[in-house]
């Protein structure tokens, strides 16, 4: 058979939704990045070219996302929302500490000090933190600890998925305890007032704000991200961040730019599926020894993400199961953090009003703490390691 560009992406296509199938189906207990990852090793070792992700022009589409998704994350901070939680962003500051203080640390003395730097960033839950640390790996060619960091936010699951559910369930549980026996009450909806400030890219008729308006503008603003970084020296993810973040602020982007280019679906599959790319060198001995490591960093951040979450949480006046509800957030993000607790709200809520009280209490705080630990903390802490340890 011919691997040509339509062949090999149509396959590279069907690899990424059975994985999307089965996650899925299993609503997350099966995360889709592990099935891919599985697929895409077994067909190393057997039928499909080394070089399939190159032919099928992921890669060259990977480049294009590249260039601004991290301005997209940067439209994703809201000031106000974090204001109103600060409490919340605070335990997951002390959740990010402990895993990366914890995993620093015991990596660098049970395995070595580029195993601990490149397992820092992605451990606190960030799919952007792998894709910097990997590029980092492969430019000084170790593709192995780039391997490391895909594996390790394709891995989060196993161990994120259980945990989360456990301590969200009893969370609820005490809440709805708590509403039962008239300690707890619903919050009232509080009344959109006042005139809302009109943004600078809401001037712009909406008729002229077009996918291709967004693209555009995305591509601008990476190019300038691309200039800044290569003037300042600063990292090229820290500079698309900190623009995307300022671009939203004084109005110029909407928040979530890339889904109102209807692209999303397929630059977010390029993103992924390119990590795929790297696998090519990855024998059986390799990733069983990564597996061994993995396993070890990843009770080693369990641990610190506990040690540190809690007490800080209890100080912000939330319960143990709370503190580390927040805090496993560094393992979930967004969407699986939703899934998790809407299924906990289902299963411990007997009537409407009960899961509208749990919404209030829950839902807003394990958001909040996904956005903060995954989108933020990881991005810039892989930023900062790969300008820094490479």
């Amino acid at each position: 058979m011919q691997w040509n560009v339509v062949i090999s992406f149509a396959v590279v296509s069907g690899i990424m939704f059975i994985g999307d199938f089965l996650s899925n189906k299993s609503k997350g207990k099966i995360p889709q990045m592990l099935v891919v990852a599985i697929i895409f090793l077994v067909g190393y070792w057997t039928i499909l070219p080394e070089d399939i992700i190159q032919v099928s022009g992921i890669s060259v589409m990977n480049e294009i996302v590249l260039s601004f998704i991290l301005i997209h994350v940067g439209t994703m901070f809201d000031f106000k929302s974090m204001l109103k939680e600060w409490r919340v962003v605070v335990t997951t500051l002390a959740a990010s500490a402990g895993i990366i203080l914890f995993t620093l640390v015991a990596g660098w003395l049970i395995f070595d000090k580029l195993t601990a730097l490149v397992a820092m960033s992605p451990m606190t839950g960030g799919g952007m933190a792998a894709i910097i640390m990997n590029t980092a790996a492969q430019e000084i060619g170790r593709a192995d600890l780039g391997m490391l960091a895909m594996l390790i936010f394709i891995m989060h699951g196993f161990i994120g998925f259980p945990l989360a559910a456990h301590f969200i369930k009893k969370e609820c549980m005490q809440l709805v305890t708590d509403f039962r026996g008239g300690k707890l009450q619903a919050l009232e909806e509080a009344e959109v007032k006042g005139d809302q400030k009109v943004t600078l890219i809401q001037r712009i008729p909406e008729k002229y704000r077009t996918t291709t308006f967004y693209l555009a503008q995305l591509a601008l603003l990476g190019a300038i991200c691309g200039e800044i970084s290569r003037v300042t020296s600063i990292n090229f993810a820290i500079v698309q961040i900190v623009v995307g973040i300022i671009c939203t602020q004084v109005g110029i982007l909407e928040a979530n730019p890339v889904n109102k280019t209807d692209s999303y679906g397929i630059l977010s599959m390029a993103l992924f599926a390119n990590f795929m790319a790297s696998f090519t060198l990855a024998t059986f001995d390799v990733v069983a020894n990564l597996f061994v490591k993995i396993i070890v960093l990843m009770v080693i951040a369990t641990i610190g993400l506990v040690l540190f979450s809690v007490p800080v949480g209890k100080k912000m006046g939330y319960s143990k199961n709370m503190s580390i509800a927040i805090g496993i957030n560094c393992f979930l993000g967004f969407p699986f953090n939703f899934a998790i607790t809407n299924e906990a709200i289902k299963t411990v809520a007997d009537n409407e009003e009960e899961a509208v009280v749990l919404n209030q209490q829950m839902m807003s705080k394990m958001i909040i703490a996904g956005i903060v630990a995954v989108s933020f903390v990881s991005a810039i802490l892989a930023g900062i390691v790969a300008s820094v340890a490479f």
